[in-house]
């Protein structure tokens, strides 16, 4: 069986290069004291596109042809953060700018 805490996918997405490289944009993004990916709660708040766009992920992540809101973007960012402790839970999920805006 699967211990817990551990990936299914385990070392093969560790070797991953994309997912090294969104590890240590999170990692950098995670060191900006008031930047969104600061702490879960800092991804509720509502965003600011001229100081917040940096922390929407790193430039290969959406293509730049892409229409996908700053709300869309920072909610995937968000569920995606590496580390489980600092990853929003359902409760954030569900108040996160990008639902709130879609439940009005």
């Amino acid at each position: 069986g699967r211990r817990a805490g551990s990936l299914p996918f385990g070392e093969d997405l560790l070797r991953c290069p994309r997912y090294q490289s969104f590890t240590k944009w999170y990692k950098e993004a995670r060191s900006i004291p008031a930047g969104r990916r600061a702490s879960a709660a800092a991804a509720l708040c509502p965003i600011d596109l001229v100081n917040d766009s940096e922390d929407l992920g790193p430039h290969w992540f959406f293509p730049s042809t892409s229409k996908t809101s700053p709300e869309s973007k920072d909610i995937i960012v968000a569920m995606l953060n590496p580390d489980p402790a600092e990853r929003l839970e359902i409760q954030q999920v569900l108040i996160h700018p990008w639902i709130q805006l879609r439940t009005q």
